[in-house]
């Protein structure tokens, strides 16, 4: 994947993978607060007809580079392309680790993390991956370690409102917030003339991305909606995306950087 933000030079000041381990040793002593390490996670999953599906792993690590660029104290991980999307499967192309499985791997890097010195944070980029991250960061808690996870789009919801049509039943999945992101960061991989029209017919609990049901109901995607599009992706734009990007680093930063500020403190050695 290429972006204008993903490019050799910003991985070379922010990649925590372009360390080498006497740079990681060093980095994780200095400072006064532990040094974040920023875990993206997503999916590669259907994103219908007009998304490829390295949407949520691309972004998440988009937004995750830019949020950590100039920041010393901020380095980030090779990014964990898969995720749980079991509920796609109906879907060519969707690969899928069990719930199990990628809470047992997210628990696994951010133990190796917090050993060495460094705050995990995971920054998510798929929807159906925010029960497991918690059940995760729980369990990370269980063992001692002090970790914190969030969804990048739940920090935009205000500005989803401001800049799309109908951000409440517009956003979901493959939709006008994702199509208008990719436009922006990706815009070679979004095939314009495929968008769909429509959107989501009626459904109980509400499948959109910002709807807060308090009612959780597993489902199969193509039980909602035949083209495995959830919202409406025709009300995108590059404009949009281009804003929306812009506030999901500006709070992404902002998070990770309280974050940082109230769960930072090196332990005594």
């Amino acid at each position: 994947m290429t972006s204008s933000r993903d490019d050799a030079t910003t991985k070379h000041t922010t990649g925590f993978a372009f360390m080498t381990s006497p740079d990681a040793k060093a980095l994780s002593k200095s400072g006064r607060k532990r040094p974040v390490a920023i875990l993206p996670v997503g999916a590669v999953e259907q994103h219908g007809p007009h998304l490829p599906l390295g949407v949520d792993i691309w972004l998440a690590h988009a937004v995750a580079l830019a949020t950590a660029e100039g920041e010393e104290g901020m380095r980030v991980c090779e990014p964990l392309a898969y995720g749980s999307s079991h509920h796609h499967r109906a879907f060519a192309g969707t690969m899928s680790l069990s719930p199990d499985t990628f809470i047992a791997v997210l628990v696994d890097l951010c133990t190796c993390l917090s050993e060495d010195g460094f705050l995990p944070v995971i920054l998510n980029g798929h929807g159906g991956n925010r029960a497991a991250m918690q059940v995760a960061i729980t369990k990370l808690g269980q063992r001692g370690i002090t970790s914190a996870g969030f969804s990048y789009f739940d920090l935009i919801a205000d500005i989803a409102a401001e800049v799309l049509p109908d951000a409440a039943g517009g956003t979901g999945h493959a939709c006008a917030l994702e199509t208008s992101l990719m436009m922006h960061v990706v815009p070679a991989s979004v095939r314009e003339p495929l968008i769909p029209e429509g959107t989501t017919p009626p459904s109980w609990p509400d499948p959109h991305l910002f709807a807060g049901s308090a009612v959780t109901v597993w489902r199969p995607f193509e039980t909602i909606r035949d083209n495995g599009v959830i919202g409406t992706p025709s009300e995108a734009s590059r404009q949009a995306g281009e804003t929306l990007f812009a506030a999901a680093v500006e709070r992404s930063r902002a998070t990770i950087l309280r974050i940082q500020k109230d769960y930072g403190q090196r332990r005594p050695s």
